[in-house]
């Protein structure tokens, strides 16, 4: 089946790019992108929605019906780019489940989900339920359901038992009044049914609306007339939700999609990334001047060395990317030197002198107030070297972070954590920490095959480097 993308932010013209590369349809482009890159647009109320996340723009949301639509077009991005962390809900939104009820309002789901069952009395114990999944976070435990049956169409998502029309904050005007007169046609009774109208209904006509309606109406209140199975059980997927966190490396493959359609810098997602408006500006301005061919790409690789030129003499942090999407804000640190090399590469260094005692993670050894650390961060590279030194000078211990190439912003520098660190205290041998985490994360599936086995090669290639480095 063909299915429909469409795409919004930041990324949106190296998922163009990538979208005709694997087969699919565009539908309900943006003018900017309609007018930079000629492609077939289809008419069609889109499948699949992709664009860069609210919280974090290193993040793509992809949020798709029907439940496989959004996992091929996962793993047509991720058989892309490589590198990746990815977070999914555990149950589709708008799954409809059979669950065995539990103490507190929760309810056992398909394999082993707890679903906190929300609106309404608390079902009795023990007893079966159907409900439909209304809150499923990507990477999140937290599942909420309601009981009754909704589902999801392309144009409208039908509720039962329910009431009322709601209709998408995106529709107004002609299209607000299309979508009343489809349901109104339908003929279904909103005594018992509820009808959201989805955004999609803009692409679609008047009586492909009611016909949905109709159909998905028929459909919710058969199921709930036939009542919850024995066990627990998923009898409609619902609509699919990820949030893929794009690296510097799946950023870089980004690029060059981008390139494909329309004049691009090196650099460019990662320079756009950034939550402040400075790195986005240079970034306009260089790729100006690719299309006026006054330069080419390498404009990107200079406004890196600029950017980190000046955060010598400033303050600055380091953003610890977890795959499990926390993010760790590590400093501040002040920026005693950059030291510049071709193309993405490059040495800043970071140092800080610890005030309070404490404990140096994973090498065990005593922090006194006084103590400094010494970071190195190598643009380009997979290890950033933390160095500990007493009030005196002498080395404490060596920490090797494995972690994505690093990016770089006024605002200091970000990477994704690979969970797994090397450590080295002075003449000991170096010694591979977390290695558990690592696995776990690989096992399911939290990084991509390709990220686990280049985390691996990094640990053992830090282990020599300290070795020979630190003896």
């Amino acid at each position: 089946m063909l299915y429909a993308v469409r795409v919004r932010g930041i990324y949106a013209t190296a998922l163009v790019a990538l979208a005709l590369k694997k087969g699919y349809l565009l539908s309900d482009l943006s003018k900017t992108m309609l007018s930079r890159v000629e492609v077939p647009v289809s008419t069609r109320p889109p499948n699949i929605t992709v664009k860069h996340g609210e919280e974090s723009r290193d993040e793509i949301v992809i949020h798709a019906f029907p439940y496989e639509a959004g996992e091929r077009f996962e793993a047509d991005l991720l058989e892309e780019v490589g590198h990746a962390a990815v977070r999914r809900s555990l149950l589709g939104l708008r799954s409809v489940v059979d669950a065995r009820a539990a103490e507190g309002c929760r309810a056992e789901g398909p394999g082993g989900v707890w679903i906190i069952v929300k609106g309404g009395e608390c079902p009795q114990p023990g007893s079966m339920v159907r409900v439909t999944v209304v809150r499923s976070p990507p990477g999140s435990e937290v599942v909420e359901g309601r009981l009754g049956v909704e589902l999801t169409g392309l144009t409208v998502r039908v509720m039962h038992p329910g009431s009322g029309v709601r209709i998408s904050r995106h529709l107004t005007g002609e299209d607000a009044a299309k979508a009343l007169r489809a349901v109104e046609a339908s003929g279904i009774d909103l005594n018992r049914f509820s009808v959201h109208i989805r955004s999609g209904a803009r692409l679609a006509g008047e009586g492909d609306i009611s016909d949905e309606i109709r159909r998905l109406a028929s459909e919710a209140e058969r199921l709930w007339r036939e009542g919850p199975g024995g066990e627990p059980a998923v009898l409609s997927r619902g609509e699919y939700l990820s949030l893929v966190y794009l690296p510097s490396t799946a950023k870089h493959v980004m690029d060059g999609l981008r390139a494909s359609l329309y004049p691009t810098v090196n650099n460019h997602h990662s320079l756009k990334s950034w939550s402040s408006e400075a790195e986005g500006l240079l970034t306009d301005f260089a790729e100006e001047g690719v299309r006026e061919g006054l330069w080419g790409g390498e404009a990107g690789d200079l406004i890196v060395r600029f950017i980190s030129s000046r955060l010598v003499g400033r303050t600055a942090v380091v953003l610890h990317r977890r795959p499990d999407g926390e993010t760790i804000r590590l400093g501040p640190f002040r920026v005693s030197s950059y030291r510049p090399s071709s193309g993405r590469g490059g040495e800043i260094v970071l140092e800080r002198t610890f005030r309070s005692p404490g404990v140096y993670d994973g090498l065990g050894l005593e922090r006194r107030p006084g103590d400094r650390g010494v970071t190195h961060v190598y643009l380009g590279d997979w290890l950033t070297i933390h160095e500990y030194y007493d009030k005196g000078g002498r080395l404490l211990g060596v920490y090797a972070n494995i972690n994505t190439p690093p990016e770089v912003g006024f605002e200091g520098l970000k990477y994704l954590d690979l969970l797994v660190d090397v450590v080295k205290r002075p003449g000991e041998e170096p010694e591979t920490i977390d290695q558990g985490e690592l696995e776990r994360a690989c096992r399911s599936g939290l990084l991509t095959d390709k990220l686990c086995e280049e985390a691996a090669r990094q640990a053992e290639r830090a282990s020599g480097l300290l070795r020979s480095r630190y003896p």
